[in-house]
């Protein structure tokens, strides 16, 4: 999956556009939720070899919020790797370029209600 189609995904699938928060950097685009803020996919460009492989050039790197109970099944995913510049229990990291588009779909929709707002629990009168 290419760049331009993630963004055209995340538009269909929740209609949310990227966001550039970061200073000067008009390449890493937040997704959020509209209600709540808070992201729920992070993509970005990232030197190889700072993931670990050979080569400087830049590749689209996608960072989803997990569940911690599944990570390590997750990680088993070609194009799954640990978390880059996340909390590597919570967060993993994708190949854009070289997972399957059904486990990027589907890890995607985990990170959206992973991050999704939480019903507020009614207080127990005592």
């Amino acid at each position: 999956m290419t760049r331009e189609e993630f963004f055209e995904l995340v538009e269909d699938e929740f209609a949310v556009k990227p966001d550039y928060p970061f200073n000067k950097d008009f390449v890493s685009a937040v997704f959020r939720h509209k209600s709540n803020r808070k992201w729920f996919a992070l993509l970005m460009q990232v030197p190889k070899n700072r993931l670990g492989f050979d080569g400087t050039e830049n590749v689209e790197v996608l960072n989803l919020k997990c569940e911690p109970l599944f990570r390590t099944a997750i990680l088993q995913n070609k194009g799954v790797i640990e978390s880059y510049h996340m909390n590597k229990i919570h967060w993993i990291s994708i190949l854009i370029e070289e997972v399957d588009t059904q486990v990027l779909k589907t890890l995607l929709e985990i990170s959206f209600q992973l991050t999704d707002e939480k019903p507020k629990q009614k207080r127990r009168k005592e």
